[in-house]
């Protein structure tokens, strides 16, 4: 288990999103003017040795220990003046917040769970667990929140490793990724009720947060590409369809092929272990069926196929083309033509580390679900006729 932690800071409800809207107001306008009438109110003095609590800093400022309380916590309620006084004098203070009594007195245990799923593939590696790792711890720095992170392989469910995590009340939120139409995780974590967020959407009936792409529009976009680029014998090299992403990618595949008035042509589609030597080995397979261009999953697959068709027509091969969906700027560096679906990863990583803090903070299903469109990279050099 990797352990990456957060460090210390304040509270999540500070980070910058949304603002607070206008309800309350006025109670807010009337604290901060009593606050504001009151005698001035002398610099704190650093503790005497003993710790500096809430009510420390309630007794300094005259107010409550709930509006100090509040106002840490981000300043629901309270004006924005209050809360700049309060996080103020805390800070000159020197307060720290225990944690191990909030542990004790609410069962949190403060840490944010993470099942992200990697290919065993050892030829290349793959990047793309690191960039959501990356996004994520981006999103959790400065709240109290430590992240760690369970790799689990592609292949597996993980659903075992969920249940004991929930069972031995390990973290109090976590975040998957691959989901399949009817994930058996989801699931579990919907009847247990545990804040979750998952990196792609399933079918199940009742509705749960998410992060994702818009996985068919990718596909449309990058097959689409190729197309007004003038090839017609468009492959696609795809993951497992019983990942819920393959099958909206391959609707988009085939919208961009009607749209076309491009037969679709299924000999052309495969759905493979997502490691380079098997895109390799499909790839050379595929230029027997007369494939001209390739929508590639990932770097891996797109690296693998690229490979295939340069051992399969040498030279020649630079002619045919390729789209990708990607993290990455990949493009700018391996000189071969290529079409991007392009969405930075650590931004999905941030997005999801983002809604899980939402759901731990009591934010409704429906305002926890987000879909991302990517964006089309055309290489120099390469010309849409479309």
């Amino acid at each position: 288990m990797l352990h990456i932690a957060a460090g210390p800071a304040e509270n999540h409800q500070t980070a910058p999103l949304s603002r607070g809207c206008a309800i309350g107001s006025a109670c807010r306008g009337q604290l901060s003017e009593r606050i504001g009438r009151r005698s001035p109110v002398p610099k704190p003095q650093p503790s005497d040795g003993g710790p500096v609590t809430l009510r420390t800093i309630a007794d300094h400022l005259g107010v409550s220990v709930t509006t100090v309380t509040r106002a840490l916590k981000g300043g629901e309620r309270i004006g924005a003046d209050t809360v700049e006084k309060v996080k103020k004098t805390a800070e000159e203070l020197g307060y720290v917040r225990n944690l191990d009594g909030v542990k004790l007195r609410t069962g949190q245990t403060f840490v944010a769970l993470t099942f992200l799923s990697f290919s065993s593939e050892e030829e290349i590696g793959d990047s793309g667990s690191v960039g959501l790792l990356n996004g994520i711890h981006q999103r959790f720095a400065g709240t109290e929140y430590s992240v760690r992170a369970v790799p689990v392989t592609t292949d597996e469910i993980g659903l075992d490793r969920v249940q004991q995590v929930v069972k031995g009340r390990n973290a109090d939120g976590i975040i998957l990724d691959h989901t399949r139409p009817r994930d058996e995780r989801v699931q579990f974590l919907l009847e247990q009720n545990v804040p979750f967020v998952t990196f792609g959407r399933t079918d199940l009936p009742q509705p749960h947060a998410y992060f994702d792409l818009d996985n068919e529009y990718a596909a449309y976009q990058g097959t689409k590409s190729l197309i007004d680029q003038g090839y017609g014998r468009v492959a696609m090299l795809d993951a497992d369809l019983r990942y819920s992403f393959v099958g909206q990618r391959l609707k988009g595949y085939r919208r961009a092929l009607f749209e076309a008035g491009i037969a679709y042509d299924p000999a052309l589609v495969r759905h493979i272990d997502l490691s380079a030597p098997v895109a390799r080995n499909t790839a050379i397979d595929l230029i027997g069926a007369k494939a001209d261009a390739f929508v590639c999953v990932n770097e891996l697959v797109f690296l693998g196929a690229r490979a295939g068709v340069r051992q399969a027509l040498g030279p020649a091969g630079d002619s045919l083309g390729f789209s990708l969906r990607t993290g990455t700027n990949i493009g700018n560096y391996i000189g071969t033509p290529l079409n991007t679906s392009y969405y930075s990863r650590s931004d999905a990583g941030w997005n999801l580390a983002d809604l899980l803090l939402k759901r731990l903070d009591g934010a409704d299903v429906s305002d926890c679900q987000r879909i991302c469109k990517t964006e089309l990279r055309v290489s120099e050099g390469q010309t849409l006729l479309g």
